[in-house]
Formats: structure tokens, C-alpha cells, sequence
């Protein structure tokens, strides 16, 4: 098996264990049984278990950039940029508050700069804001860099909320309504 392919069988395996059991109840023991491996080829190809997890969080975000840059020529930029975080949160349901709590515990413990603000993700955000603002959809006139940054900033708290009652808490309304606060949207481009 190629060296790629082995990092991702573990990664994907480990995932697969800490949706099943819980991150906590895994370890590397467990993984490394489950991938056929041993210790030593699991510390060639990552350095710990929080690693899979800050891994796995990279990819949400560039393959969201990647799939945005195709839509920000549409009309409706206030949407796009609704559906760009829509999409985030679509993405973490996918790997549970759990583990997305333990992202959030592992980076309080050191900084990993997982949450840190992808540069491709910011410039279609930038773009869409900017846009939005030319086109009135959004009336706060602030510099658009610093808009995009408050909402990651309430998205992240609505993240932790989500976190923090097991998924019980309903993200993408609150969240909806904190931006077109923010943003100061246009009530004609508020999604009803």
C-alpha cells in the first residue's frame, strides 16, 4: 500500500471509530488494531490522535472554497454567502459534536490554528460581501474583511453551542438571524 494511501486508511478508520465510540473511547491501541498496523507505522505517518481530527477539519474547508469559486458569479450574493456557512455546518453534522468538541478542547490546549480563517475561503467570502454590499442586499458598509470575520467569529460561538448541548441546538436559524444583524441585510433578501 502506497504511503498515501496508508495515512488516509487510518485517518478514515479512526474517524470511522470515533463517530462509533465516541472520540474519548478510542485509542491508538484500537485504531492501529483496526487498520492492521502497528504503533510505529501509525507515528510514520501521524503524530498523535488529535492530528486525524485537525486533518479531517482542513479538508472541510478547502474543498468548500473550492466548491464556492464556482458560484459567485449569481446574482443573489447574500445567499451564496448564507450557503457557504450552511455548508460548514452540513460539514461538521457530519463529524458530530464530539469530535467537533474535541477540535475545539485539543486547539484551547495549544493553538493549532485549525479555526484560523483559510485564505481561499476568505477571498470568495470577501467577494461575495463586497458584492452584496454594491448590490444592496447588504446595507452595513463596514469594510467587507472585517464583516466576514465577525461572522466566523459568531459562527464558531453557535459551533461551541452546538457542542455544548450534544447537538441538540439549532444552528443554522440562529445563526441566519446573528448574520443578517450583522450584515445588516436588506429584509427583501431575507430568506423567510
Amino acid at each position: 500500500m502506497a504511503i498515501h494511501e496508508t495515512k488516509k486508511m487510518i485517518i478514515d478508520t479512526a474517524f470511522a471509530l470515533f463517530k462509533e465510540n465516541g472520540y474519548n473511547n478510542v485509542t491508538l491501541n484500537n485504531i492501529c488494531e483496526k487498520c492492521g498496523i502497528t504503533k510505529t507505522t501509525f507515528y510514520y505517518h501521524l503524530s498523535s490522535k488529535e492530528e486525524i481530527i485537525s486533518r479531517f477539519y482542513e479538508g472541510v474547508t478547502t474543498s468548500l472554497a473550492e466548491r464556492l469559486l464556482d458560484v459567485v458569479t449569481a446574482e443573489n450574493h447574500w445567499e451564496q454567502l448564507m450557503a457557504m456557512f450552511d455548508t460548514l455546518i452540513d460539514s461538521t453534522e457530519g463529524i458530530g459534536p464530539d469530535l467537533l468538541g474535541q477540535l475545539m478542547i485539543m486547539n484551547l490546549r495549544n493553538d493549532e490554528g485549525t479555526f484560523d480563517l483559510d485564505e481561499n475561503l476568505t477571498k470568495v467570502a470577501v467577494i461575495l460581501v463586497e458584492r452584496a454590499q454594491k448590490s444592496g442586499q447588504i446595507r452595513n458598509q463596514s469594510d467587507a474583511l472585517s464583516l466576514y470575520k465577525a461572522a466566523c467569529h459568531a459562527f464558531e460561538g453557535y459551533e461551541l453551542m452546538w457542542c455544548i448541548k450534544n447537538g441538540g441546538y439549532e444552528r443554522k436559524e440562529k445563526l441566519r438571524q446573528a448574520f443578517e444583524q450583522i450584515f445588516d441585510v436588506d429584509p427583501a433578501f431575507r430568506k423567510i
